[in-house]
């Protein structure tokens, strides 16, 4: 296209160029048809010169040609290379606008991200209120349960107070042991409440300074980022002005150069048209001065006509004598006319030579002045092709080095990318897992809406709770006294229960004694009432002999009683040894057994537990996949925007926490039987270790008592009298009584003090059970805290699946750029090739243009040979014309001046006759028109009659009439008028040519001055990035080895991250990480930006809300950051510090002055406190 448009423009320059040379040629013609026959010779001899002059701007049309094809293939390499750069750049917006479309995409995705986090937390919220009140209804049944229990206890007690009293003792024992748990629990978590604040607080602080660091790299990053992008953009504009430029330098040199050759060839023209219309001026001056004497004869012979005619009457005679002499003078002058012609042939042969030669002598001289123009041009062309070329290479290495330098900007740009990115993912990965710590924290927060209200609170509860303690620990102090008091009182209690069960037991066996011995006298006495009735009605000698009789056999019977007496208790006694000891084997054998059954019922209890403990483990785990699932596919939802049941997902949860808490309550029933066999086996232990204590007491009291029985009877066999035994007999009976009322009181003594016991073990059942509650809530809360801490593992597995997913997007991208970057190499590669193809077909058609310039010279140098013949030829004519012009010359002077001196004469008569008539031509001359269009006469006094007579008599001698006077002179009037007119046509074209000329010149002055200054200005450029250069040279070394050690860094970072994951220390990092890590750091970043606030004096602006806002969201954690970062800050302060030249600095304070109004960032306020602080 670029070819046949410039085949165009030749073609329409060709056609000019004969336009013009036709209109030359037409104009010659005309001038040629508008001479008297005087200058056609001159322009035939002219016609051989101008024919080698066609030839010779044929072959400069040719070059010019050529030079043209050139120039508008260079065009058309230019508009190529333009093409592709358009493109490029279209391809790189068009980059730009996906991965703006991918950050957008981003943010959104992690806005909802957000959002379903916090209606996580929300649901959470609800769930766990949820569990409160079910565990809350859980704790009222138990209580009401424990106060269904301890009452039917009490009833129980009422009636069995030994089990009680063991119970109590029982009870005692499992408060002391639980108050020594509590308090060793009470130390370890406080151990652990400081060991984590300490480690919360360090660890806060190392967070704040990292994240303080993290963001102010970032955020140097990000403005290096913006400097880099904003120097490519400005070279990239910069080597396309100068591109465009040079371009546009080129063009206005093709067109000033083709403008100034048609200038030079319009000059040459004008030269010869004006050299031609000032010849054909001198001649039409001649003719025209030739023309105004025969004029001005006319006149006089007008003149003499009106003074004939004036005065015709006085003087006829003269008139006619005159007429004769003109007569004369017009025969001589016919005679004369044959020599005249020939001398005027001979003249116009001398003017045609003389004008051949003056053709030939410019025509050499315009041959020399071209000659000398033309080796100038070509000098100066053969300098502006070498300088053409030198800047040509200049530009190509310039682009090539910018093209280079680009590049290299390019890769520095994607590595600042990478660790840009690098950065930023570390940064997301710090803030979501600020972001987890923190859902975790308010998790544990129990639904905090205002983190520091929740921490106040928090505090306060832990202090509430120290206090708590310590009055707890106060309590526990005076109940362990009051139980060691009471301890001292129950085993005195013991003692005397012990006591009076033994003379309990004692007087029910004296009491079976005495009812034996009542029975015994009661006989005893029926006998000796009937022995009184008998002896009153037998005489007394019967009686004394009876008496006698009696006495005899009772000594007798006494003895065998006695002996009999004593083989019985030997007997009672072995006997009661043999119940004794088989009651106690029975017994202990009874208790082993039992024991036996209740260890296997506890055994049995446990493993039911420990299946109880599996199933609830299962079901939390069931519970855990279950709200996985729930939260997958709600966020499926959310993503999807389509509506999903889940009604069937939350049924299933409701039964499976249905199912937990049934579990949960037969665990409870499980442990409250094993409590309740526990204590019966303790119960059983203890009756064991009371039954063998109390053997040998027993034996003692018994061999007691039958010593006792022995003494009585020996009193009763001693005293054989009635009314002592009636008399012991009410003793015993008074004894009894005092003793069952004694026993009554001490029991209703007991009673009170039992009573008193229990309202005290139920004031301190009540305290532990409260307690209980308390140490119930902080295990539900750790439990709770454990699930949560679950969940949110959980769910970091589930993000950490779609961070991957991400990366690997944006690997996929990654790989899309690296095709199109190589795609772009490609076609620079491709360029650079076509490049060099282009240089060597200019190199080629230079070359062909050295010949044809040298052609051009030996054509020259032939036309200089035939020049010099032609001037010798010229002058060898000149001198063979002078001589016979010479001898021509002296007889037309003789001639000439026989008529001279006739002419004279008439002359002297005619101004006679024009001082006569001067009156007459004042009046004449007021009435002559500008152009002499007709002769008026004027209107005068006249004998016509005598007129007419008059003019009868000169035409009849003169034979010249009136009608061929006016002829003469109205021809003589037209020829003036015309000529006139083409004088002033030529006058008129003459100077608008030099106006136009002029107002080229001055364009092109003015451009050339234009071009000048630019060339000064693009030297002065060219000059400042070579000075340039080499500082940008240095600094891509040293970027070169920063990114070196940057990525040997990057690699040892990976390794060092793979060696810590794969460890086990990496693994329970990961898996278990402390939930309170991070508790009040919120709280003071907020501070920190309040205080950076009140340094800088700045207002709370929307920038510091979304920094809070963006904190709230992300938490760091500690695991995922190591020490070689430190070492990469170092190494990015160095590199930045190299960056920071004074002359790269004065360049980026010219391009943004616009930043010094700036008020300081957030991040740079933060920096300041944190040095402050």
């Amino acid at each position: 296209m670029a070819c046949e448009g410039h085949r165009n423009s030749s073609e329409c320059r060709l056609s000019t160029d004969s336009q013009q040379f036709n209109q030359s040629s037409k104009m010659t013609c005309l001038l040629r048809s508008l001479d008297s026959g005087f200058h056609t010779a001159c322009s035939d001899a002219s016609d051989c010169s101008l024919m080698s002059m066609e030839e010779r701007e044929g072959s400069l049309a040719l070059a010019l040609h050529d030079v043209h094809k050139l120039h508008s293939e260079l065009e058309r390499l230019n508009k190529s290379e333009q093409w592709y750069k358009q493109e490029l750049r279209h391809q790189k917006l068009a980059r730009l606008t996906d991965l703006k479309g991918i950050y957008t995409r981003e943010s959104k995705y992690l806005q909802e991200n957000h959002k379903l986090q916090q209606e996580c937390v929300r649901l959470y919220d609800k769930c766990h209120a949820l569990e409160t009140e079910l565990e809350n209804d859980h704790l009222k049944d138990s209580r009401r349960k424990v106060k269904f229990e301890t009452n039917k206890d009490l009833d129980s007690k009422g009636k069995s107070h030994n089990f009680e009293i063991d119970q109590q003792q029982i009870v005692i024992k499992d408060q002391e042991h639980l108050i020594n748990v509590l308090r060793k629990q009470k130390q370890g978590l406080l151990d652990d409440l400081r060991l984590l604040s300490e480690d919360k607080d360090a660890k806060v602080l190392e967070l704040q300074r990292l994240l303080v660091g993290m963001e102010t790299d970032s955020s140097n990053i990000a403005n290096k980022c913006k400097i880099y992008a904003e120097a490519q953009e400005q070279l990239q504009f910069n080597l396309q002005q100068q591109s465009d430029e040079l371009l546009e330098f080129k063009e206005q040199n093709t067109n000033l150069r083709r403008n100034f050759e048609d200038l030079k060839y319009q000059l040459k023209m004008q030269k010869d048209l004006v050299k031609s219309k000032e010849q054909k001026m001198g001649e039409l001056q001649q003719n025209f001065r030739m023309n105004m004497e025969h004029e001005l004869d006319v006149n006089e012979i007008h003149k003499l006509s009106i003074s004939w005619h004036e005065q015709i009457k006085a003087k006829t005679s003269e008139i006619i004598e005159l007429k004769s002499k003109v007569n004369e003078l017009e025969e001589e002058i016919n005679a004369l006319t044959d020599p005249q012609m020939q001398n005027e042939e001979q003249q116009r042969t001398i003017e045609e030579i003389s004008h051949s030669l003056q053709t030939c002598l410019c025509e050499l001289n315009n041959l020399k002045d071209t000659e000398v123009i033309k080796d100038q041009q070509l000098q100066d062309m053969q300098t502006n092709a070498e300088r053409l070329k030198a800047e040509k290479e200049e530009t190509h290495e310039k682009l090539s080095r910018a093209q280079h330098e680009v590049a290299k900007l390019n890769a520095e740009l994607r590595c600042s990318r990478d660790k840009y990115d690098i950065v930023e993912k570390l940064c997301e990965r710090t803030r979501f897992e600020l972001q987890l710590l923190e859902l975790e924290q308010n998790k544990l927060k129990f639904r905090s809406a205002q983190d520091q209200e929740d921490i106040l609170v928090l505090r306060d509860k832990l202090k509430l709770y120290v206090e708590q303690t310590l009055q707890l620990s106060e309590r526990i102090i005076t109940l362990e006294q009051q139980l060691e008091v009471v301890l001292t009182e129950n085993s005195f209690l013991k003692g005397r229960r012990n006591d009076i069960r033994k003379e309990f037991k004692e007087e029910s066996q004296n009491e079976h004694r005495t009812e034996n011995l009542l029975h015994y006298l009661s006989d005893a006495h029926e006998k000796l009432q009937n022995c009184i009735k008998h002896n009153e009605t037998l005489p007394l000698e019967v009686l004394q002999s009876s008496q006698n009789l009696y006495k005899v056999p009772r000594r007798n019977s006494g003895e065998s009683h006695e002996l009999n007496f004593e083989k019985l208790v030997n007997e009672n006694e072995n006997l009661r040894r043999k119940l004794f000891e088989i009651t106690i084997k029975t017994k202990e054998f009874e208790l082993k057994e039992e024991i036996k059954e209740k260890l296997l019922k506890c055994k049995d209890f446990e493993e039911i537990l420990i299946k109880h403990r599996g199933d609830i483990n299962k079901l939390r785990t069931q519970l855990l996949i279950s709200d996985s699932r729930i939260y997958k596919i709600q966020r499926t939802v959310n993503e999807l925007g389509t509506s999903f049941d889940l009604n069937i997902l939350e049924m299933d949860r409701t039964q499976l926490k249905r199912a937990l808490q049934i579990e949960i309550q037969l665990k409870t029933e499980i442990e409250e039987q094993l409590t309740s066999e526990r204590n019966s086996i303790e119960e059983l232990q203890e009756s064991l270790k009371m039954l063998n204590e109390h053997r040998s007491p027993k034996q003692s009291k018994a061999v007691q008592t039958d010593t006792m029985i022995v003494n009585e009877s020996n009193e009763i066999n001693e005293n054989n009298e009635v009314n002592e035994l009636r008399e012991k007999v009410l003793k015993l009976e008074f004894k009894f009584g005092r003793l069952v009322e004694g026993d009554a009181q001490k029991r209703e003594g007991r009673i009170q003090v039992l009573n008193k016991l229990m309202n005290l073990q139920d004031v301190k059942m009540s305290n532990i059970q409260q307690n209980q509650k308390d140490w119930e809530e902080v295990l539900a809360s750790l439990q709770t805290a454990q699930i949560m801490e679950e969940h949110t593992k959980h769910e970091l597995e589930l993000k950490s699946m779609e961070l991957e997913h991400l990366n690997e997007v944006f690997a996929q991208q990654n790989e899309e750029l690296r095709k199109l970057e190589d795609f772009a190499a490609a076609l620079e590669y491709k360029r650079q090739q076509e490049n060099k193809t282009l240089k060597e077909a200019f190199q080629q058609e230079i070359s062909v243009m050295q010949q044809q310039i040298n052609d051009c010279q030996h054509e020259t140098e032939r036309q200089r040979e035939l020049n010099a013949t032609l001037t010798a030829f010229n002058e060898r004519l000149r001198s063979s014309l002078s001589e016979d012009y010479s001898i021509e010359l002296n007889d037309y002077k003789n001639e000439i001046f026989t008529l001279k001196v006739q002419i004279s004469k008439t002359i002297e008569e005619k101004q006679d006759l024009s001082e006569r008539f001067k009156e007459v031509e004042l009046e004449l001359k007021q009435l002559k028109d500008a152009k002499r269009l007709a002769l008026i006469m004027p209107e005068m006094e006249y004998d016509y009659e005598s007129l007419d007579n008059a003019r009868e008599m000169a035409v009849d001698k003169s034979g010249v009439s009136e009608d061929h006077l006016r002829i003469l002179t109205k021809v003589l009037e037209s020829e003036y008028e015309r000529k006139m007119q083409r004088y002033d046509h030529h006058i008129h074209s003459l100077l608008s040519n030099v106006k136009s000329l002029k107002h080229s010149l001055k364009i092109q002055e003015q451009e050339a001055i234009f071009l000048k200054f630019e060339q000064s200005r693009t030297a002065e450029e060219l000059c400042e990035m070579q000075k340039n250069q080499h500082t940008l040279d240095e600094m891509r070394l040293k970027y070169e080895q920063s990114q070196q050690t940057i990525k040997e860094l990057k690699v040892a970072l990976e390794w060092e991250r793979k060696k810590f994951e794969s460890s086990d220390i990496g693994k329970s990092v990961l898996f278990e990480e402390p939930v309170h890590e991070v508790a009040n750091l919120i709280d003071d970043y907020k501070k920190l930006i309040q205080q950076s606030a009140a340094c800088s004096k700045r207002p709370k602006t929307s920038t510091v809300l979304d920094l809070i806002a963006r904190s709230n969201q992300y938490v760091p954690s500690l695991h995922k950051l190591e020490a070689n970062f430190e070492e990469l800050r170092r190494d990015l302060k160095q590199l930045l510090s190299l960056h920071n030249n004074q002359h790269y600095m004065s360049n980026v304070t010219a391009v943004n002055v616009d930043s010094l109004h700036v008020p300081p960032s957030l991040m740079d306020e933060l920096k300041a406190v944190s040095h402050e602080l």
